[in-house]
């Protein structure tokens, strides 16, 4: 078992939100950057961050997963 994988397994976790696995590894396959939340509010530690803050405001969250998913994409830039 890779370091990597030895990581998502330990994801689940009552507090931890279901995909916290998938996040973690789409932000590290993104090369770990800074996710902004809310003016002067930043992750740098996405793992950390789920791990130390259960439970997770679902803004907040909501926010992570638009970062990972939909912004990094290129499609939040289309609508300008």
């Amino acid at each position: 078992m890779t370091d990597n994988d030895a990581t998502l397994a330990a994801c689940v976790a009552p507090d931890l939100p279901s995909d916290a696995g998938r996040m973690i590894a789409r932000w590290r396959t993104l090369g770990c950057p800074y996710i902004e939340l809310d003016t002067g509010v930043v992750i740098s530690n996405l793992e950390r961050w789920l791990y130390n803050n259960a439970p997770h405001s679902g803004v907040w969250l909501a926010r992570v997963r638009e970062y990972l998913y939909i912004d990094t994409y290129g499609i939040g830039s289309m609508a300008a």
